[in-house]
């Protein structure tokens, strides 16, 4: 699968769902550094994990190694994506309603980062408050 397939594949499965612009530039990244020649099976975790948001909503950190991101306010959630070739992260706000903002996507290298990421919440806060303006002007 070239990286044009992936991203064609990626684009018809995140419909429905609100990408922060920055999410799909660091996703982009991913695809044609980390995951390049592994996107077949990101792809299968990916469909499993977006059934999971869309099936579980804010108790999707019950299943498959996804987390509650502690701080904020109790939305933010991490996304496991792990094979023995790849440890992708999504951080995700989810609504009550379950709608998913997608806010942001990283490599995560064993030792680098440790799954607090409380010290990401402004980041996230910011991108969410984004996401809120555009889609209140569409």
């Amino acid at each position: 699968m070239n990286t044009k397939e992936a991203l064609e594949l990626l684009i018809k499965e995140l419909q429905g769902f609100c990408l922060h612009e920055r999410f799909i530039k660091e996703l982009s990244a991913l695809l044609k550094k980390e995951l390049k020649g592994k996107e077949s099976r990101f792809f299968k975790l990916l469909i499993t994990q977006l059934k999971n948001i869309k099936d579980f909503g804010v108790m999707v950190h019950t299943v498959d190694n996804n987390e509650k991101i502690h701080g904020g306010d109790g939305h933010f959630y991490s996304i496991h994506f792990q094979q023995a070739q790849f440890n992708i992260r999504f951080l995700v706000y989810i609504f009550d309603d379950g709608t998913a903002y997608f806010l942001s996507a990283f490599y995560e290298r064993s030792g680098k980062r440790s799954s607090d990421y409380t010290n990401q919440i402004p980041v996230l806060e910011q991108r969410l408050r984004e996401l809120k303006e555009e889609n209140r002007n569409v």
